[in-house]
């Protein structure tokens, strides 16, 4: 039951689903049907030819009227589905259909927490491989493979501390200058019962996993208001839909990231009127990475195909690079999680109960 979150077959389902409902194919099909009937027949007829007796006869025997009639209905959905999803992105861009103008990628600055290790990491060798100048929030050094970089510079900085972030903040403006992007990745987690939590560790996470975007965008966000362009990235998770069993915190945590990115989204637009500076939000799955390390192997038999770093990065930097926001759910196909609060309550708790199955130890 875990595996519903994520799983190979979930994912074949929602490419399926996809596939039948772009209007691209259905359209024409439907084309061919309405206007050159004896064409499909012909067609139909050849295919038959080469499938099983009893499909093939299913085949040909369908009445024409009633394919009209399912292809109709096809289209329909899926010109209602391409709709919705352009309403999605307008609305997560100020109800602009263009992406925001005036960005140049070798003149663009990036801030990246945690982008010494996983998902930070993979952003900022993306936005360096672009032109990008990354100044990476870390209390853990640079790997070695990204040392010598030119377009990326390392500033240690306790993203839980206020003064820390302010000292860093400083720093990088001297070097670089104001930064236009804003990735709030870094993140910890540890999976204990509620029971079993000790004060020090709730009180790091919520620094770490929701203080710190405070105090990172308190102190970029304002050149982006006055020169009205920016994007503010805030890492989150599944979780923030579904709490996860012995990870109350973290869930918490994600949970507020979500709430942290719907505020701001709105200040941004009402309260400052800087409406080129675009806020999005991430979603990923579980991903293989030190966070999961002590549950990964339950997960796995559980049926759940863990996401790696990689995955998550190129979703992110494609975000970015398309200079719009939005929310992603990573993969796609998990997307109707996001609507759990919306669902029958005996059908969000079997989706915990299948969730914690793979979570709690035995």
């Amino acid at each position: 039951m875990a595996s519903i979150l994520y799983s190979p077959v979930i994912d074949l389902l929602d490419s399926a689903v996809r596939m039948v409902l772009s209007p691209l194919l259905t359209g024409p099909i439907l084309l061919s049907f309405t206007y050159l009937p004896d064409t499909v027949r012909h067609v139909l007829a050849t295919v038959a030819q080469h499938l099983p007796e009893q499909l093939a006869s299913s085949l040909t025997s369908l009445p024409h009227a009633n394919a009209i009639t399912a292809l109709r209905v096809l289209v329909g959905l899926g010109v209602v589905r391409t709709v919705n999803r352009v309403l999605n992105t307008m609305a997560a861009n100020s109800w602009r259909l263009t992406a925001a103008p005036g960005w140049d990628w070798p003149n663009e600055i990036a801030v990246v927490t945690g982008g010494s290790s996983g998902i930070g990491k993979g952003i900022v060798e993306r936005l360096a491989g672009l032109g990008v100048r990354v100044a990476v929030l870390d209390i853990q050094e640079l790997p070695k493979e990204l040392q010598g970089n030119p377009r990326i510079r390392f500033f240690r900085c306790d993203v839980t501390s206020s003064e820390s972030v302010a000292t860093a903040a400083d720093a990088v403006r001297k070097e670089f200058g104001h930064p236009s992007i804003l990735v709030n990745n870094a993140g910890i987690a540890r999976t204990a019962p509620i029971l079993k939590a000790d004060e020090a560790f709730l009180r790091r996470i919520l620094g770490v996993n929701l203080m710190s975007m405070w105090f990172t965008t308190q102190q970029f966000l304002p050149r982006m208001v006055q020169v009205n362009k920016g994007h503010i990235i805030t890492v989150a998770s599944i979780a923030s839909f579904v709490a996860l069993a012995t990870a109350a915190d973290y869930s918490a945590t994600k949970a507020g990231a979500l709430a942290f990115h719907e505020s701001l989204a709105s200040e941004i637009k009402h309260q400052y009127k800087a409406r080129n500076v675009l806020t999005s939000v991430v979603h990923p799955n579980f991903v293989r990475t030190p966070l999961i390390q002590d549950f990964s192997a339950r997960l796995e038999s559980a049926g759940v195909r863990l996401l790696t770093s990689d995955q998550i990065a190129d979703e992110v930097f494609a975000q970015i690079k398309s200079r719009r926001g939005g929310q992603l759910v990573i993969p796609s196909s998990a997307t109707g999680v996001s609507g759990i609060r919306g669902w029958p309550t005996w059908l969000q708790e079997l989706l915990r109960d299948g969730v914690a199955a793979g979570a709690v130890k035995p």
